[in-house]
């Protein structure tokens, strides 16, 4: 009885050439696929920001509908103990925050640790957050000792804004930048200890800046790397309850170091006030007083979101012309806004 032969089978697979020949590609895919991916959350990011602004710019138009005033900061000027508060503290009814206004005590500071504000504060609201900014953080007060507090970290009450008033244009952009005589009115939409309306906006508000992005504060960024400590470097302001978030145009040399400079947008978020000194040795700061060191900048690529006093949002790119940008800042300054400088 003839027997059939086993059949021979081998088993099938991949060679090691062609296993590592497979995992390259794989990762070309991957790296091909990797910055589509990141650009699309950016992307999300960025209209997630862009609905913040509006939603605040409608809630100030809403609120100078009922009070025929745009919200405007109180701060007393130099080391005061007086109550202060932000534009944003005014708003917080216009944007369903209702419970914490109810709450909060307008007759003690923000940062009074003895004071239900001390903790109200605290309080994270989304629609002052660029989901864009990489980490979370919070504000303290540079005059902690007006509040018997130990020290700026235990003053650190204060959730953060990334969203602020440019309250004007200082006259050292014109003299020193611009190399121009300043307009006799230089001032923003929203100017710290003012009576503001949409009448005064002479230059239309659609061509004036109500808000801008500032974002990343108090940490100090440079071309979006983090500088230093806030033990040691820090930008004023940042804290959606303190005044001193609201800040001028000063503008800063193209590496983030230098104030003032050509660069509007993106170059820094602020100057560091205490350059590795000490609270108590910069205040007042020295040029900016009470008023924030912030500048506009964002984590955005190629350039910053800013609301405009119609309730618009528009993108403005990195390298915008210092006079163009400073002429949206201004209300009254007849300095019309040049053509292209606002995008969608």
């Amino acid at each position: 009885m003839n027997r059939a032969k086993p059949v021979s089978r081998k088993m099938a697979g991949f060679t090691l050439v062609e296993l590592l020949v497979v995992i390259a590609i794989i990762g070309v895919l991957v790296a091909l696929l990797l910055p589509a991916i990141q650009a699309a959350r950016e992307s999300a990011r960025r209209t997630s920001c862009v609905n913040n602004m509006k939603n605040l710019g409608i809630a100030c138009l809403n609120f100078h509908d009922s009070n025929k005033k745009l919200p405007t900061s109180n701060r007393a000027p130099g080391v005061a103990t007086a109550p202060r508060f932000a534009w944003s503290t005014l708003m917080l009814p216009y944007f369903e925050e209702q419970s914490v206004y109810d709450q909060y005590d307008f007759q003690t500071n923000w940062s009074n640790p003895m004071s239900q504000n001390f903790k109200l504060v605290g309080t994270r609201l989304p629609v002052f957050e660029c989901p864009s900014t990489p980490e979370e953080r919070f504000d303290g007060d540079i005059q902690y000792w007006t509040q018997g507090i130990a020290n700026w970290e235990a003053s650190r009450c204060s959730a953060p804004t990334d969203y602020s008033p440019i309250v004007q244009v200082e006259t050292r952009v014109y003299t020193s930048v611009l190399g121009i005589d300043p307009p006799v009115d230089a001032t923003g939409m929203m100017l710290r200890n003012a009576v503001c309306t949409l009448r005064h906006v002479a230059d239309g508000t659609s061509h004036t800046i109500m808000l801008a992005e500032s974002a990343g504060r108090p940490f100090v960024y440079r071309k979006t790397s983090r500088f230093g400590e806030l033990t040691a470097n820090r930008v004023n302001g940042g804290g959606w309850c303190r005044p001193a978030s609201d800040y001028g145009l000063d503008g800063c040399t193209e590496d983030g170091v230098t104030f003032p400079g050509p660069c509007a947008v993106n170059c820094t978020n602020g100057e560091d006030y205490l350059k590795g000194g000490s609270d108590m040795s910069a205040v007042p700061i020295p040029f900016y007083g009470t008023f924030s060191t912030s500048e506009t900048f964002a984590f955005h690529p190629g350039g910053a979101n800013i609301l405009m006093g119609d309730a618009s949002v528009h993108f403005v790119a990195e390298g915008v012309d210092m006079r163009s940008f400073a002429a949206m800042v201004t209300r009254k300054a007849a300095d019309p806004v040049a053509d292209g400088v606002l995008n969608d």
